[in-house]
């Protein structure tokens, strides 16, 4: 019943992303939720298996406050939104009747309850404020601060009405005082189906028309948002507050907007998919009838059939609205891509054990190589930096180094590395993410040993921010080459 994007392409493409801090995993889990409507990829059909580990995953991130951490448990790292996102994911796996204890709800709850309150004290392990070097000035961190703890305070307001633990008193005084001074419109569309969910229907359709009028808001120091995931998170929320008028008025914006999925940060991805399966379900049953074709058991809650000549075969809609075909195609390049460098910069160079520099045309077999990745940002704002090397074939890591090796061990000559929030040694890849201060440099580290003799493709370094996917850098690509042992 919409046109102009493809939602099974935008749920594979989440499903593929290779990324794990908690709105990652909150994100590409979403696909799991909605699949059975959303495509018939069999790689993404729902299965109780499949959405447990990713709420074990997240459970393994909770601490005794009922804070969830951005990396690990107890972190700090997430911010008071993200808390809210991660709660509102475990209410819907529970309703899909997932195995979520009581007892991890509850503390999550609890913290739902403490953040709400966007002007006070609150004593939870998450992030309330921003560090002065966040944004460009101590006084842009302090109001990207406030920014943070109202759209938290709403998310919370809306996760606690959804979780039967609902505070309408100040659901009403968001409405009827702080929304007055406020431009997020998803704070605004939040208390607008938080109020719809406890019955305050007049109050909910005056805050969800203020949320529609404050769409084009822009928040560079809000990893998490954009205009895109803004209008794609009111239309789902305006279906499930029963206003499906203001849905179908916002899902024109929806329309050709979305030309490739993995340009869409993972925000923009779960809104968009959110919003998809909101329109689908107000939409109702597809209804198509058929002649000159076999009917086939249906796939992504849409019918099939198979078709001998089309010529002979004629398809009406009889459902209630339009429908649109949307095809999305997907390729592999046969060179590869070129250095490049949008906002961020990003180098590698191949050293031996004592510093010296490594030619990868004359490697050995046993030989151990230290990987040098550095760059820097171009950004005045704080960034949510990835760095993702991929390795030769040949090649495996054996450690990755920290900002003390540099300092106190025997890798001085590397200079000050930076420390970041995860590094991971992955079979085919080093990966390490941080918070990066705005046009800082960073360098990064880790021993690769040579394992298998031959002549193999040396990718570039890719460093990227991963909420804005158009802030991206990458170096040369060349070849490595292993001679065997002695």
């Amino acid at each position: 019943p919409f046109k102009g994007f493809d939602p099974a392409a935008i749920a594979v493409a989440l499903q593929r992303y290779p990324y794990g801090c908690t709105e990652q995993l909150v994100s590409t889990a979403y696909p799991l939720l909605y699949a059975q409507s959303l495509t018939s990829d069999p790689k993404l059909k729902r299965t109780p298996t499949a959405l447990a580990n990713a709420v074990g995953k997240l459970l393994d991130r909770q601490t005794l406050d009922g804070a969830f951490g951005l990396w690990r448990v107890g972190d700090g790292e997430a911010d008071a939104w993200l808390g809210a996102y991660t709660t509102d994911f475990l209410l819907e796996a529970r309703a899909q009747g997932v195995a979520v204890p009581d007892a991890a709800i509850d503390k999550a709850m609890n913290a739902m309850r403490q953040i709400s309150r966007p002007d006070g004290w609150a004593s939870v392990s998450y992030r309330m404020e921003y560090p002065e070097w966040w944004a460009s000035s101590p006084e842009a961190s302090k109001k990207a601060t406030e920014r943070m703890r109202r759209r938290a305070s709403a998310y919370a307001l809306y996760v606690m009405a959804k979780g039967g633990k609902g505070d309408l008193a100040r659901l009403r005084w968001w409405h009827d005082v702080q929304m007055k001074d406020e431009d997020q419109p998803m704070a605004k569309a939040y208390v607008a189906a938080g109020l719809a969910r406890m019955g305050d229907n007049a109050r909910a359709r005056s805050a969800m028309r203020q949320a529609v009028k404050s769409l084009g808001y822009r928040d560079e120091q809000d990893w998490y948002q954009s205009p895109l995931r803004d209008v794609a998170g009111l239309t789902a929320l305006a279906v499930e507050a029963g206003q499906g008028d203001i849905a179908r008025q916002l899902q024109g914006r929806l329309e050709n907007v979305v030309k490739d999925p993995d340009a869409l940060n993972t925000q923009e991805q779960a809104a968009v998919l959110h919003a998809a399966f909101a329109l689908l379900k107000a939409a109702g049953p597809i209804s198509i009838d058929a002649k000159g074709a076999l009917a086939l058991p249906p796939a992504g809650g849409a019918p099939r059939w198979a078709v001998g000549k089309l010529a002979d075969s004629r398809f009406v809609n009889t459902s209630k609205g339009a429908l649109w075909r949307t095809v999305s195609v997907r390729g592999t390049p046969t060179v590869a891509p070129g250095a490049e460098a949008n906002g961020l910069t990003v180098g590698k160079r191949l050293l031996s054990m004592t510093g010296a520099a490594v030619d990868p045309a004359t490697i050995r077999q046993g030989d151990r190589i230290i990987v040098l990745v550095s760059g820097r940002s171009m950004q005045a704002r704080s960034t949510a930096l990835v760095v993702d090397d991929a390795l030769p074939a040949g090649f495996e890591i054996e450690t990755t180094l920290g900002a003390d090796d540099a300092q106190n061990g025997p890798y001085r000559f590397l200079g000050e590395l930076t420390g970041a929030d995860v590094q991971e040694s992955r079979d085919d890849r080093f990966i390490a993410a941080m918070d990066l201060e705005g046009n800082k440099p960073f360098a990064l580290a880790y021993v690769a040993r040579a394992v298998t003799p031959g002549e193999f493709f040396l990718p570039g370094a890719v460093a990227k921010d991963m909420y804005r996917p158009a802030i991206t850098a990458r170096s040369d690509a060349g070849r490595a080459v292993i001679a065997p042992g002695q």
